[in-house]
């Protein structure tokens, strides 16, 4: 998930932005720092190369928060003078990474120890940089929101000022080789970074990005509480593994109909406001199952084992007893759940609904008398028209109030403000009148 690989890649870049003597870490020999610097320089391609491809997965959904200039008509157009922050980010990168005579680091040196505390804080940086570019593919960034976008800039545009700053403070190690045009890059990086901040990024983003396969949970029933909370995750895991055929899919709405109007009472005497939502969430199952009572078609043909879950569910719900006190830690363990589950049946209905899979019952007029041709049956099925059945469309989007914009934005967090705080600290100097020289 890119909350990790970002936090990795910030919290070992500010730490070794706060070391400012750097020559007496590497080594003793010249031989031993020149060979350290190499490896260094290919961890830091490997940054160099993640921060170049995440920018242009998300450049499609990056815009210019800076107002347009006014344009002269008495003067040409220049050439790339409209170009954004970003891109001209990305153009810096480029070059560097063009004029950089070293290359990614290898498997072997990603995941070997080095021996070196400082070399190592750099293996951490390229390691996490290389499984980022999982959490940043083009694929991902589709799904992305331009705010996202933005935060996504914002990482990368800090990223690069602590490279470049590294930069100067390696300057003194044996064959050392300086980013190509490093002036150029820190200033880009600088002006993409004020350009995001006039804007809202959205660091929603973290939750995004690659995540390890859910697995039922096996094993009997777990007592009480904890065996529902079991054979919710299941259902969800369960689901995710094939298309539902439609009276599965019936199946599974009824379940957490109930399931949602079983839990409210217990959720009451914790949260009212997880109780209200709870029952509104139970109204709009029930609502999409009378809604789905005239629609068959060929979804798919699995989902009888993510059905069974759904009714053994409701079925332990049931036999707890009335005074059963449910921990807030067990409820919020419910409402992610609930938020995965939604999140998955809005995207298979209305997939289903925009490829035609689901088919709605239609009555036929009565034939009259002076008909030749009688219909032997009067009902038809129709594919469902998403304009004709606005209701069911709604309905199925209605699952995601909870999970999109009622919820707060996601706040940058505690690494995005270390490594802001590292970029802008200076060492400590004697002489208090001059200024200390990175």
């Amino acid at each position: 998930m890119y909350a990790e690989t970002g936090a990795a890649m910030r919290t070992a870049l500010a730490e070794l932005l706060r070391q400012h003597r750097v020559q007496h870490r590497l080594g003793d020999s010249i031989a031993e720092r020149a060979a350290a610097g190499h490896q260094v320089r290919r961890y830091r391609h490997s940054v160099l190369t993640w921060c170049g491809q995440a920018l242009e997965s998300v450049s499609p959904m990056t815009f210019v928060n800076q107002p347009p200039r006014r344009s002269n008509p008495f003067r040409a157009a220049v050439a790339g003078a409209g170009a954004s922050p970003a891109g001209e980010l990305a153009r810096s990168i480029d070059v560097a990474l063009a004029g950089d005579t070293s290359r990614c680091a290898s498997v072997e040196q990603l995941t070997v120890p080095t021996g070196h505390p400082h070399v190592e804080l750099w293996r951490d940086v390229a390691k996490a940089a290389v499984l980022a570019e999982h959490d940043t593919a083009p694929a991902i960034a589709a799904t992305m929101t331009a705010p996202q976008a933005q935060a996504v800039v914002a990482d990368v545009a800090a990223i690069v000022q602590a490279l470049v700053v590294l930069d100067q403070r390696h300057s003194d190690t044996p064959e050392w080789q300086f980013l190509k045009q490093s002036g150029h890059l820190g200033w880009a990086a600088l002006a993409a970074a004020l350009d995001v901040s006039l804007g809202q990024p959205d660091y929603t983003v973290d939750r995004l990005g690659w995540h390890p396969p859910v697995k039922p949970i096996p094993g009997p029933p777990r007592p009480g509480i904890l065996g529902v909370l079991q054979a919710e995750h299941n259902l969800v895991a369960k689901l995710g593994r094939s298309l539902p055929s439609t009276i599965n899919l019936r199946y599974v709405i009824d379940s957490q109909r109930l399931l949602s109007h079983h839990l409210a009472p217990f959720a009451g005497r914790i949260d009212g406001r997880l109780a209200d939502h709870w029952d509104t969430r139970a109204d709009t199952y029930a609502t999409l199952q009378r809604q789905f009572r005239s629609i068959s078609g060929l979804l798919g043909t699995g989902g009888a084992a993510a059905a069974a879950e759904g009714g053994n569910a409701v079925a332990r719900l049931r036999s707890l007893p009335a005074d059963t006190v449910v921990e807030p830690r067990v409820l919020g363990g419910f409402q992610l759940l609930f938020d995965r589950l939604d999140r998955h049946m809005s995207d298979v209905i209305e997939d289903g609904i925009t490829q035609l899979a689901f088919a709605q019952r239609a009555r036929l007029p009565r034939p009259a008398e002076t008909d030749d041709l009688v219909p032997l049956s009067r009902d038809q099925m129709t594919p469902v028209d998403p304009t004709q059945n606005r209701d069911l469309v709604d309905t199925v989007r209605s699952l995601r109030p909870w999970t999109g914009r009622n919820r707060p934005p996601a706040a940058p967090g505690t690494t995005r403000a270390d490594l802001h705080a590292a970029l802008i600290h200076r060492a400590a100097t004697r002489d208090r009148g001059t200024a200390p020289r990175l």
